[in-house]
């Protein structure tokens, strides 16, 4: 049975050596971290893993080494992001090996300006018929410049190897009641749940994870008003961190509370330590019982 899809994820980051090498150690203390925490599992190779700085290699070795890891204790999603069917599906073959719970598929993006929404819905269907992992929609328009509709989400849904979709889009309230929606951004974890999330993959799991995972068990328990609370803490940590610096804030977060954010694959840039000791601040000035 395939670990279920509830609660708060973290989007991992990859953190890099100064010669920009994938620090595999570091990688490994950082989900030694995760799995002490109450968080309900990971997405490995998404947006914030700098997916795309990432060889096929390095892609295979970091699932196999977080897959044998976390297996059986964490729910395990992997991000599939390529610009066609015939990489998808060798990707597919390249890791049909591991323990993998669900795969999150990013549509197609760099000639977006070709396609319609018949296209995606053939390549959703093309790929729910090879995979042997349950399938995600993975609705990021910040990254992809594409929103898809309701309409082709719950057309998409259909599929029966689709199960949910992570949506860091505007609010979609009419969705198929099949899909178990995770928002990807904290900053509408409540409203999301207030409306159909069941969950979040939010980059703030990444260095301060017991945030999220309070928002969603006071929601969960009924007390919505310290939600509420959380989720304003959260807001104004998450717009100070990714908000202002994406993958690099959320590694100098990481840094500043102990884990290994490490360095970045270049043109990203790695904060100063002045920047890092502000984060620190403001983490221990927001949110003073800490991770």
């Amino acid at each position: 049975m395939k670990n279920r899809l509830i609660g708060i994820f973290a989007p991992i980051n990859i953190p890099f050596d100064r010669n920009e090498e994938v620090d595999f150690d570091g990688l490994t203390d950082n989900l030694h971290f995760y799995l002490n925490t109450e968080l309900s599992g990971l997405l490995l190779l998404g947006s914030n893993s700098e997916y795309k700085s990432l060889s096929e290699d390095e892609k295979i070795k970091i699932l196999e080494i977080a897959s044998n890891l976390i297996v059986g204790k964490k729910t395990i999603i992997v991000g599939l992001m390529y610009e066609s069917l015939y990489l998808a599906k060798k990707f597919i073959e390249n890791v049909s090996h591991l323990q993998i719970d669900y795969l999150l598929v990013q549509p197609p993006f760099y000639f977006r300006g070709k396609f319609t929404e018949e296209d995606y819905y053939h390549y959703y269907t093309d790929l729910a018929k090879i995979t042997p992992f349950p399938i995600m929609i993975y609705n990021a328009p910040g990254f992809t410049g594409i929103d898809f509709s309701e309409q082709l989400i719950n057309r998409i849904a259909e599929l029966d190897q689709v199960i949910g979709i992570k949506d860091s889009s505007k609010l979609k309230k009419n969705l198929s009641s099949k899909l178990s929606v995770l928002t990807g951004t904290v900053n509408t974890l409540y409203e999301m749940l207030e409306t159909n999330a069941v969950g979040g993959v939010v980059s703030l799991a990444n260095f301060l994870p017991g945030l999220p995972v309070r928002i969603y068990n006071e929601f969960i328990n009924g007390n919505k008003e310290k939600a509420k609370v959380l989720q304003e803490i959260a807001i104004k940590i998450n717009k100070s961190v990714s908000g202002k610096s994406g993958v690099s804030g959320v590694k100098a977060a990481m840094d500043a509370m102990g884990l290994t954010g490490g360095e970045s694959r270049k043109p990203l840039q790695k904060l100063s330590p002045a920047e890092v000791e502000d984060i620190r601040d403001l983490i221990k000035e927001c949110y003073p019982d800490g991770q």
